[in-house]
């Protein structure tokens, strides 16, 4: 297991999330045993330590005695019930249509914003591949109400729209450079230049970055995490961008394209875990194997991937987390409460698999 270079701990991270959940009465009085909160978070027991001794720190709460659950100090009273506000979730995917880690990420936002009285709405519009969809938008918050919206995956036509309006909003994802709208993401730049240096240390020089055809912000800062590990290593490291349209077809091109150069790229990084089911059958099909004939890194994950022979090496999220954050930041928006750090990247976990094949030379 290799560390990101990351902009925020993970320490630090876990940290700010059960401060929130103390500030919202999730947790009262006591904290939890080490087992029980680090499987709620979803994080190691030397992370969870770590963001304890934080706490401790800041006397938010007492130091550990023997045989003695740590106490909460100078807790809040819980919040009373008002009416229930609405939050709407606007999503090119409908609900079934989210990956696994955005499900599991939409759930435990939609229970933590219940605990807070909020309703949670996915809305799923046909508007994301309209050159104008601003009438549509129009109608839209007129016919689902919200105190405040949750934007994945807009495109920045739509993010430019809200920012106008001036909507309470939360981009999920990255905003774009033209909007200042609050975002939360994982740290897909970070990411992506840790997976450069990690092929290049695995002696790979020439690298396909393969990649959605869309202006989403993240996929920017994807490109640009990439292209800055190439810059530092210039004589070293070069890029072969690979773009695709969303199906199977052009995944497939992009392949033939990019593997039938003179000299073609030894690793793959592919952004999307679509893309490896595309990239394993069109291998098998040309007798060809990771990690034997290419090397392949993903950015994101799936619960299948745990199936995958050999295994895939990846970067893993932490829905849990990012659903924390999530409700955090809706809170504050519907309170009307500005926060000066407008953009909070994640940083995604890297696990090694077996789908990197050290070279000599390539």
């Amino acid at each position: 297991m290799s560390r990101l270079p990351m902009r925020h701990g993970l320490p630090s991270q876990a940290a700010g999330i059960i401060q929130e959940m103390i500030t919202t009465g999730e947790l009262r009085n006591f904290i939890p045993g080490e087992r029980t909160l680090a499987e709620k978070l979803q994080i190691g027991r030397d992370t969870l330590r770590a963001s304890l001794q934080i706490l401790e720190q800041k006397k938010v709460i007492s130091e550990p005695q023997h045989g003695r659950r740590r106490s909460i100090l100078n807790q809040s009273p819980s919040p009373t019930r008002t009416s229930s506000k609405r939050v709407g979730f606007l999503s090119p995917k409908k609900l079934l249509q989210l990956p696994p880690q955005l499900l599991a990420e939409f759930d435990t936002l939609r229970e933590l914003l219940q605990k807070q009285f909020y309703e949670l709405e996915l809305v799923s519009p046909g508007i994301f591949h309209l050159q104008h969809p601003f009438a549509k938008l129009e109608s839209l918050i007129k016919d689902h109400e919200a105190d405040v919206w949750i934007l994945y995956q807009c495109n920045r036509k739509i993010q430019e729209w809200f920012y106008q309006k001036k909507i309470p909003i939360l981009v999920r994802g990255f905003s774009h450079d033209s909007v200042d709208l609050p975002c939360i993401d994982d740290d897909w730049r970070s990411a992506a230049f840790h997976a450069g240096h990690h092929l290049k240390r695995m002696g790979h020089h020439r690298i396909g970055l393969l990649m959605p055809d869309t202006e989403l912000a993240g996929l920017r800062a994807t490109e640009a995490g990439l292209q800055e590990a190439a810059i530092k290593n210039p004589k070293s490291l070069s890029i072969h961008k690979m773009t695709e349209k969303g199906d199977s077809k052009s995944v497939t091109r992009a392949l033939e394209i990019a593997l039938g150069l003179d000299q073609p790229p030894t690793a793959l990084i592919a952004t999307r875990s679509r893309h490896l089911l595309t990239l394993i059958s069109w291998l098998a099909a040309h007798k060809l194997s990771i990690p034997r004939d290419l090397s392949v890194i993903t950015l994101t994950f799936e619960p299948w991937f745990d199936h995958l022979y050999p295994s895939v090496s990846h970067y893993r999220s932490n829905p849990i987390m990012i659903a924390r954050s999530v409700t955090r930041k809706v809170l504050q928006l519907a309170e009307g409460k500005s926060s000066t750090a407008q953009k909070k990247l994640l940083s995604p976990e890297f696990l090694d698999g077996d789908s990197v094949k050290k070279l000599t030379r390539s």
